[in-house]
């Protein structure tokens, strides 16, 4: 009889094992190096097929008779460690042979064993403990070969790896079994379950080569790569055996060509004495050089600073750009070029903080910043099939909701940091933006089901930190406003956020069956709506303080705004705008908000002043800089690697080229394009579940001639 095994999301027919087991090289230790846990066993003839099947707590790289398996990197990409692992399955029948072949599995520390001790409480998390492996090889339908106490542990060559810090790899150590031993089984798993990997993998993509080569004050040389990239540094080196090559990692420069330092000194602050953003590599001596570069860290850097301990050249360096691997989805042609830069920033910023999981910057904190995530999610959606990536992240703030429904502010979050400081509806957001967003651009609303019932346990803990009204003030809100603007007031902007839940939460409601709650959805926004305005409206189209981004949350959650009043508030909103010279008057929020609602509203033009101008603040300002990314704060401190200001670019899709999708996955498209001053030229094409979707237009002769394409399926409102 044969048994049917379920094991890492592969289902096989074969002959009855025991359950494969949790193991490791017993490295929890950060000083430790990285096992490589391996297994031989024989085969009397070549397969027909063979899927092995890997969960790992930590990250990995799996190797069939020493060569490594499939290109992904960083891999699995993380999940919330206590609810969730991932496995990931591998075909590997053209690497196996008759007689004696062997599978290794080398395990780094990555997020599960993120020991650097920081404001956020990984190094506390109840998780945190060396990285392990369960798996299973299945040979022509039967299981040939499972993780096990038989299994054998050694020291890989890299001896220090995390995921803040670096990595440290001594290319004398290749080709031993340093420290061999038995695998060490672990008797438990409080890791949670262990699920099939869900998300895009990450992958290297684009080659930097040094555009300025730099002295420092210490005499090491700084390579200037001309761009601000997730990813890490490929080296070619020769010279004699413990010689060391290190690398420093920075996005920025002092006048005297040393180091910035800033990322370092964020994180000695709390606690941790090691190096940040730091590689070493320790030459084997090997006649013709030697290529290297880490695996289970990356940085977020523009500059590279090269020191050699020995005697040892660099004969050559080069950045690689590594982020999550997204199908290019839609693209950009204006012949503006001060907008063209901004778009072009605008994506290497989205991709350097999707590396796995959306992140907020690469290179300072690497964390999974809720509020980031769902304001730059349409940029992400227009320009790439970003779904899995998104799902994924969703997926882990369903596993990190609390019983009270409450959510963590950052993914993966500590029991330590997460819930208590950061969050706020702005950030949570990404429970019900993910869902809409992904029904809106691929008619799917499998997301949606899968959400409901955590956005109902949100909702009602949404409504315990009410007031009587029904109004909301917590968290964070208007997020890096310019020095001379004041915060928006956070009761405002939260409020809006909770009448735009409640009013979805009755969309889904109806369309799963669910008719009482539906009413009540609708009813608590309508409540919610009669408050704002009772609120925050001043009459005369003036809300709350009357700034930008007070002016424009009633504008861009429909049906928020007093009835009657909308096209005084534009006017209001205007005003506003054009009295600060187009200069930027609100922090992220608004950001998203207002060129959306001004050209909404017949406004285009000031639209594309706001998002072109380059004086500060103002997103054209920061192209001088020559990053080739968008930053943090209007002022240029902090991080010059952020995406939370990023949804210029789905702005200009919908409102510049004028796409405009009416109903759920394209089936129904409007065309509503705005030709704005000074520009010659604008297309844009998007890939939809039908085909793809082109618009352009162009002025000939002083006026404008405007084309478009549909594929099959979809529908033109007007046509």
């Amino acid at each position: 009889m044969k048994a049917r095994i379920m094991f890492g999301g592969i289902l096989a027919a074969g002959a009855a094992m025991a359950a494969p087991q949790w193991i490791s090289g017993d490295t929890d230790s950060p000083d430790k190096a990285a096992p490589i846990l391996e297994k031989s066993f024989e085969l009397k003839s070549k397969p027909s097929s063979a899927s092995l099947s890997v969960a790992f707590a930590g990250w990995g790289e799996v190797m069939v008779n020493g060569e490594k398996v499939g290109s992904d990197v960083l891999s699995p990409v993380t999940c919330q460690p206590d609810k969730r692992l991932s496995s990931v399955s591998f075909d590997v029948a053209g690497r196996l042979r008759p007689g004696r072949n062997t599978i290794g599995i080398l395990l780094g520390n990555g997020w599960f064993n993120a020991f650097t001790k920081t404001s956020w409480g990984f190094s506390e998390a109840p998780w945190v403990s060396g990285p392990k492996a369960r798996g299973s090889l299945v040979v022509d339908g039967a299981v040939v070969l499972e993780t096990d106490g038989s299994w054998r542990a050694f020291d890989s060559p890299v001896v220090f790896n995390s995921l803040r810090n670096g990595e440290r790899y001594d290319a004398r150590l290749e080709g031993g079994r340093r420290n061999e031993r038995p695998a060490k089984v672990e008797k438990y798993s409080p890791w949670g379950a262990v699920s099939p990997e869900d998300a895009a993998p990450c992958r290297e993509f684009d080659v930097f080569e040094p555009q300025r080569t730099l002295t420092a004050p210490d005499g090491c040389t700084v390579y200037d790569f001309g761009a601000n990239i997730s990813g890490w540094c490929e080296i070619e080196v020769e010279g004699e055996s413990g010689a060391v090559v290190s690398i420093d990692y920075d996005e920025s420069i002092k006048e005297d060509n040393s180091l910035l330092g800033y990322v370092a000194v964020y994180i000695k602050e709390r606690g941790d004495t090691r190096p940040v953003q730091h590689d070493e590599y320790v030459l084997a001596g090997r006649s013709g050089g030697e290529r290297w570069h880490p695996r289970f860290t990356y940085h977020g850097f523009r500059y590279a600073k090269v020191s050699v301990s020995g005697r040892a050249a660099v004969k050559s360096i080069r950045a690689r750009f590594v982020h999550s691997a997204f199908p290019e989805a839609g693209s950009l042609q204006v012949s503006d070029e001060t907008f063209a830069a901004l778009q072009s920033s605008t994506l290497r910023s989205y991709l350097s903080n999707f590396v796995g999981i959306p992140t907020d910057c690469p290179h300072r904190e690497k964390n999974g910043w809720t509020g980031d995530t769902q304001l730059a999610m349409e940029t992400g959606l227009w320009n790439f099939d970003a779904r899995a990536g998104y799902v994924h992240f969703l997926r882990m703030m369903l596993d990190a909701q609390l019983p009270n429904g409450a959510v963590p502010c950052i993914l993966p979050c500590s029991p330590k940091f997460g819930y208590f400081w950061g969050s706020g509806p702005a950030w949570d957001a990404v429970l019900f933006e993910v869902p809409w967003q992904i029904y809106r651009f691929y008619g799917d609303d499998l997301a949606a089901r899968e959400a409901y019932p955590a956005m109902k346990r949100y909702l009602a803990f949404l409504d315990g930190k009410a007031d009587a009204d029904g109004l909301v003030e917590y968290g964070l809100g208007d997020w890096c406003p310019p020095g001379d603007v004041k915060v928006a007031p956070l009761r405002l902007t939260d409020s809006a956020y909770a009448y735009s839940f409640n009013r979805q939460a009755a969309f889904w409601a109806a369309r799963f069956g669910d008719g009482e709650a539906a009413a009540a959805f609708g009813a608590r926004a309508e409540a919610i709506a009669k408050a704002f305005n009772k609120a925050f409206y001043r009459g005369d189209g003036v809300y709350g303080d009357g700034g930008q981004t007070s002016l424009a949350a009633p504008l861009y959650f429909d049906g928020l705004c007093e009835r009657g009043e909308k096209e005084k508030t534009v006017r209001r909103l205007v005003e506003a705008v054009r009295a600060r010279k187009h200069l930027a008057g609100f922090g992220i929020l608004g950001a998203k908000w207002v060129p959306r609602v001004l050209a909404a509203n017949g406004h285009a033009d000031d639209a594309w002043k706001l998002v072109t101008q380059k004086e500060m603040p103002g997103w054209a300002h920061w192209l001088q800089f020559g990053d080739g990314t968008l930053r943090e704060k209007w002022d240029d401190s902090c991080s010059h690697n952020h995406i939370m200001f990023g949804d210029i670019s789905a702005w200009a899709y919908e409102y510049v080229a004028g796409i405009v999708p009416l109903e759920p996955g394209f089936r129904k498209v409007a065309f509503r394009p705005n030709f704005v001053k000074g520009v010659e030229s604008f297309s844009a094409r998007h890939m939809t579940p039908h085909g793809e979707i082109k618009a352009s237009w162009k002025i000939v002769d002083g006026k404008p001639v405007f084309e478009y394409s549909v594929p099959p399926g979809v529908e033109v409102a007007g046509k």
